[in-house]
């Protein structure tokens, strides 16, 4: 279900205000995105989840909006260094969190995009 966690993420951070909802019931998918937004909210990653994201897409898609939830993939190579250094960064703060972080600066904490929580400070390995 990591995938699954990196297209929440995705999502998650394209979320912000109401065009994602406006989107989404103009294109007819507002009950799948609403599924979507319970499963987050319960930290249920499983197969509907999957689904439902692959819905949203497919409906986005049609009105010219692609890679709603998916991402372009490419490798970078991981650059030497001795340790597991750490960072402080705002978190997920979903039962099942997606990979969405932010870097934490003296402002409040960034909120999730599908539910409206705070995320939560945390210590990140890079």
């Amino acid at each position: 279900m990591e995938l699954v966690a990196e297209r929440i993420g995705r999502l998650c951070s394209q979320a912000t205000g109401e065009q994602l909802r406006t989107h989404a019931e103009r294109y007819g998918v507002a009950e799948v995105l609403d599924r979507v937004v319970a499963a987050v909210r319960a930290g249920r990653w499983d197969p509907q989840l999957a689904a439902d994201l692959d819905r949203l897409d497919a409906a986005f898609a049609q009105h010219g909006i692609d890679g709603l939830t998916t991402g372009v993939r490419g490798f970078e190579p991981w650059l030497g260094g001795g340790g597991h250094p750490t960072v402080a960064a705002w978190t997920c703060p979903g039962a099942g969190p997606c990979p969405r972080k932010a870097p934490v600066d003296d402002g409040p904490p960034p909120t999730c995009g599908l539910t409206g929580a705070p995320f939560v400070a945390s210590r990140v390995t890079l």
